[in-house]
């Protein structure tokens, strides 16, 4: 399993993600893609809404679940469950 990288690039970013609230899951879906985009392998799958975070699951070329990521509403925070 691939170790992640501590945060991305920008004024917009910090570490292990955005510094923003994020409001839908279109929102939480371009921040994750950005935060993996290093890992080409890597791919963005479902992603689901619960009260205060996004839970989105990483998957792998073929299509296997590597992880399950969750993305913190109130400060874009990303980190892993699995």
């Amino acid at each position: 399993q691939p170790t992640y990288g501590e945060y991305c690039c920008g004024h917009k970013w910090g570490w292990y993600g955005a510094k923003r609230t994020v409001n839908n899951i279109g929102e939480a879906r371009d921040i994750l893609v950005h935060f993996f985009a290093p890992y080409p392998d890597l791919k963005v799958g479902n992603i689901k809404e619960k009260p205060a975070f996004f839970e989105a699951e990483i998957i792998d070329k073929n299509g296997a679940i590597l992880d399950i990521v969750i993305l913190h509403k109130k400060t874009g925070r990303i980190r892993s469950i699995y």
